[in-house]
């Protein structure tokens, strides 16, 4: 959509000198939009009236511009293309309801009779027509709408879900069953949506104590779109079901949209979850490792120690039994066996013993706590 710039000063001269039903066919806003406009930036309007004072040589008052002002002097305006209804000032929905009415091509209009009908009405009147021979006939292979009105407004419903589907086709979307093999639902960028058309009726209490309520059928029709607390309706009312057709699609399209924002959200925060998760785990494991290399190096440490002390004790032994002559065959046995276990124990060596493990160097060099046998009371 193209664009114009203003200044205030051109703005306002335009809108003194134009009309604001001429100019909501020039620009894509409304009348409010460019009400909304001219306070924003400080901008006098003509009331109401001024143009038909002007027309017939009345006296008017015009106030002057004030060129003072603290915001940025510049405005843009986009530029109407023709038959195009959107504005841009306007919600959402409106603006997408505008944007499906004004493509010539969109199936909008319900017929007075069925013609061509789209597969699925196909399925729903052959279903209907079958149920009216046998009330408990049901057929799970084909899908069918959901339709609940009397006889008389039958054809009518038809139609009108006839029209909304091809609308629905037309717009690019599809039908699906859903995970259960329900349906059909509407899919809209892989968003599913329930929908259905039914009658309103109005209820007439028994007069009776303790009877049950009369429900008499209004004519008015209601398309439901959605199941639980997110259904939303459409029914007649000043504007036919008829013509809500393109609102309708427009309102599903737009909630389609912000599932698919939403469950992206949900998607990515869950790959950033799992990313964090991974990177927890990864330090966790490098953390164990580096834990692990620490403990084997004081315990090494502390082993050779151990180590040292024994062997100063096994020389001061060696020596004072071979000053006073009392090293005998055993005590060498033994402190050529107290050696090995020493070397065995030193990580400095590693010697290998056919009886001791690696995990027995722990318990040697830890003390045991004596067990407390006697009851405090």
């Amino acid at each position: 959509m193209e664009t114009k710039e203003f200044t205030r000063k051109e703005l306002y001269d335009l809108v003194w000198s134009t009309s604001l039903s001429k100019l909501t066919l020039q620009y894509a806003f409304s009348n409010e939009g460019l009400k909304k406009l001219c306070k924003l930036f400080e901008i006098p309007m003509p009331d109401n009236g001024y143009w038909m004072k002007l027309k017939f040589n009345k006296e008017i008052e015009k106030p002057k511009f004030n060129s003072l002002f603290d915001g940025e002097d510049k405005i843009i305006l986009s530029i109407r293309e023709d038959g195009n209804l959107v504005n841009v000032d306007q919600s959402p929905l409106t603006i997408r309801s505008k944007e499906i009415l004004s493509d010539s091509k969109s199936p909008l209009i319900v017929p007075e009779k069925l013609s061509n009908p789209d597969i699925l009405i196909q399925n729903t009147k052959t279903f209907h027509d079958k149920r009216k021979n046998d009330h408990y006939y049901r057929d799970e292979k084909i899908d069918t709408v959901s339709i609940f009105v009397v006889p008389d407004n039958y054809s009518r419903a038809l139609r009108i879900m006839d029209t909304f589907i091809k609308l629905l086709r037309y717009r690019g979307h599809s039908f699906r069953r859903d995970i259960n093999k329900r349906g059909p639902r509407i899919v809209v960028n892989d968003v599913e949506f329930h929908f259905e058309i039914r009658e309103k009726n109005k209820r007439i209490p028994s007069d009776k104590p303790y009877g049950s309520s009369t429900y008499i059928p209004t004519g008015i029709l209601i398309i439901k779109i959605g199941e639980s607390y997110k259904a939303k309706e459409w029914s007649d009312g000043t504007v036919k079901l008829e013509n809500q057709l393109a609102k309708i699609v427009a309102k599903i399209e737009l909630e389609a949209k912000e599932e698919f924002v939403w469950r992206e959200e949900c998607r990515l925060h869950h790959v950033k979850m799992e990313e964090e998760e991974k990177i927890r785990k990864e330090f966790q494991k490098k953390r164990e490792v580096e834990l692990q290399r620490t403990k084997e190096l004081f315990n090494n440490a502390i082993y050779h120690n151990k180590a040292k002390i024994v062997r100063e004790y096994l020389n001061e032994l060696e020596t004072k039994a071979s000053l006073n002559n009392q090293l005998t065959i055993e005590l060498q046995d033994w402190l050529k066996w107290a050696k090995d276990k020493t070397d065995w124990f030193d990580p400095m060596i590693k010697k290998e013993d056919i009886l001791l493990y690696e995990s027995d160097k722990e318990d040697l060099i830890q003390i045991k706590k004596k067990e407390n046998n006697f009851y405090r009371y």
